[in-house]
């Protein structure tokens, strides 16, 4: 029981680390988390920008990332850099500067409930419009702990947790 309430607190420090963490730093982020923020950023660079590099900002609150499910919130940013064919469309430390006058992009990575990737790139100003399409990503609030994972769909009691069972 002592060694279940440590690994308690163990996974409650970690989440209060995550949450407090701004993730304003690229290369701060988790191998698991750069991922899927570079997926966003070559979805963002093919739509947005024109010549001018999309680059990462930081992430966004609520996000889930398991062994078989992920939902990731990223805010990109058009730079004063110009698109480079020979250094791809991944984070660039030199284009940290936002163009004047150019909107944040928002973009989610996440696996629907049908197990296609889903990445959906748009101005913030548009999101709001992009409802429909994002609706198929199952949000932070729809996974539960259980068991010390976290589950998309309700399978019954989950053992190793107080109070499931």
């Amino acid at each position: 029981m002592s060694k279940m309430r440590a690994v308690l607190k163990v996974l409650l420090l970690m989440a209060l680390l995550v949450s407090a963490q701004g993730w304003d730093n690229y290369w701060s982020l988790p191998d698991s988390y750069r991922t899927h923020t570079d997926k966003a950023l070559r979805n963002a660079n093919g739509k947005f920008g024109g010549p001018y590099h999309v680059a990462y900002n930081r992430l966004l609150s609520s996000l889930r990332i398991t062994d078989s499910s992920f939902y990731i919130r990223v805010r990109l940013m058009v730079t004063t850099c110009k698109k480079d064919p020979n250094k791809g469309f991944g984070h660039r430390d030199e284009c940290a500067t936002q163009k004047p006058s150019t909107p944040w992009i928002d973009c989610v990575v996440c696996k629907p409930k049908n197990g296609a990737e889903l990445i959906d790139c748009a101005r913030q100003m548009d999101v709001k419009d992009r409802e429909s399409i994002r609706s198929s990503c199952p949000t932070p609030s729809d996974y539960h702990l259980g068991g010390g994972s976290i589950n998309l769909e309700d399978d019954g009691p989950q053992y190793g947790c107080l109070g499931c069972v």
